[in-house]
């Protein structure tokens, strides 16, 4: 297909709107075209964009009563606008040519976000809340409504004049949350396991391990996280060992999961290293990030966690400069999932050593049929220091695997966010044999 019948969208991605393809269909680009572009063709008294109108229609699907799946077709149901721009009513009944490519590309984005199979029950409501907020927007912006009868909101909405910026961050974040319920409602798929690794030779940044739906695996190391996110960004599932939800006080640190962590890892909590302030993980020296931290949250900091501070850093940019991954990309913990997997029982052995290898080999085996193959074939292809950082993407893995099937619990419950938004929680599978 010829350059020009494309366009550059906001991710640099080459989009066919005449043929258009789910895998180029971009999270990203939906929620920055639409927040730049103005609802009622431009003409309502104050700035309101479509990437707003498409929040209030998901937050009235909401306090409707509907599903989280019919929350974010809500959500999407103006996506094909970023891509083909929109035409108003009057003369989009004429052009039928128009609404034939409007609806295919519809539903190739509905395709991308696993909800192609609406219903016409589910694709009434959603016209249903569509008209209700195009009513209510130009009574509120236009001072008159355009429905002889005004329909009721169950939700309380927010009509005002926001930052295009602000309304992006806020569309990502739901859509990575609905995203994410759609993920658990499903069986199988794509799990990512995620370490930091050692600096070892040319080799640096992070173990990864992954188990396909299929029961086949691969393994490598990446230098940043953004290049893992790159090469599974369709996986179901992404665990990582890392903390995700910094504290930025004493009460947010408080918030954590790591002091109940450490409590079910009895005999092992040393496991469980302090996460530091974001305000230290930002400093670039170590003895400044240590005053730093003692100021804030009144601990010290070992040289594990500053240690960690850089790849800290790392996931946190990441994860406040692409939004839709926040809920995709979890915390989780190693030697809690070696626990779980060993019925409830943290392995006192050190990995690094041969019994300690074994153990973990044989608690592994029981739930992923090629651990020892794998295993076997990391040894052979890389330096035996990376081998721990392995078992750990491996469990990790194997862990993201059992959830997809059984679902996922989290320690707290019901967690906290950081200030900037990202859940202080660690993820774990739902087991028979749960600690």
């Amino acid at each position: 297909m010829k350059r020009e019948n494309a366009i550059l969208t906001y991710t640099n991605t080459l989009f066919y709107p005449l043929d258009p393809e789910a895998d180029k269909v971009m999270l990203e680009d939906i929620a920055h075209a639409l927040s730049q572009m103005c609802r009622a063709n431009g003409h309502f008294k104050t700035f309101y964009s479509v990437a707003q109108h498409s929040v209030n229609c998901a937050r009235e699907a909401k306090a409707r009563g509907l599903s989280d799946r019919l929350q974010l077709a809500c959500l999407l149901h103006d996506a094909s606008e970023a891509y083909i721009s929109d035409i108003t009513r009057p003369v989009k009944y004429y052009l039928d040519e128009y609404k034939r490519i409007e609806r295919k590309l519809q539903q190739v984005i509905y395709e991308k976000f696993g909800i192609r199979d609406l219903t016409a029950e589910e694709c009434r409501h959603i016209g249903d809340i569509d008209n209700a907020l195009l009513h209510h927007e130009f009574k509120q912006l236009h001072y008159q409504g355009i429905l002889e009868t005004c329909p009721e909101l169950s939700a309380s909405l927010d009509f005002d004049e926001r930052s295009m910026r602000e309304v992006e961050h806020e569309f990502l974040l739901l859509a990575a949350q609905l995203a994410r319920s759609q993920e658990k409602g499903k069986q199988g798929g794509k799990s990512v396991g995620i370490d930091s690794c050692k600096k070892t030779g040319r080799y640096h940044g992070w173990a990864a391990f992954w188990i396909e739906e299929t029961g086949d695996y691969g393994y490598a190391v990446y230098p940043a996280i953004a290049d893992i996110m790159a090469d599974h960004h369709a996986a179901a599932c992404l665990l990582i060992d890392i903390p995700i939800g910094l504290p930025e006080t004493q009460a947010e640190d408080a918030a954590r999961p790591d002091s109940e962590l450490r409590r079910r890892l009895k005999g092992k909590s040393s496991s469980v290293f302090n996460t530091p302030c974001r305000q230290a993980v930002y400093c670039q020296d170590k003895q400044t990030a240590k005053t730093i931290n003692q100021a804030v949250l009144k601990k010290s900091l070992s040289e594990q966690s500053l240690g960690f501070s850089g790849k800290i850093r790392q996931v946190d940019e990441f994860l406040r400069n692409h939004p839709q991954y926040i809920g995709r990309l979890s915390e989780s913990h190693p030697e809690y999932g070696f626990a779980i997997l060993n019925a409830g029982r943290p392995l006192m052995s050190k990995k690094s050593e041969e019994a300690g290898l074994g153990e973990r080999r044989s608690v592994l085996r029981q739930f992923f049929s090629k651990a020892d193959n794998a295993l076997d074939e990391i040894i052979a292809h890389y330096p035996q220091r990376l081998l721990d950082d392995f078992l750990d993407a491996m469990v990790l893995a194997v862990m993201g695997s059992i959830g997809l099937k059984t679902g996922f619990a989290s320690i707290p419950a019901q967690p906290a966010k950081d200030r900037q938004g990202l859940p202080m929680e660690v993820v774990y599978p739902r087991c028979d044999e749960e600690i």
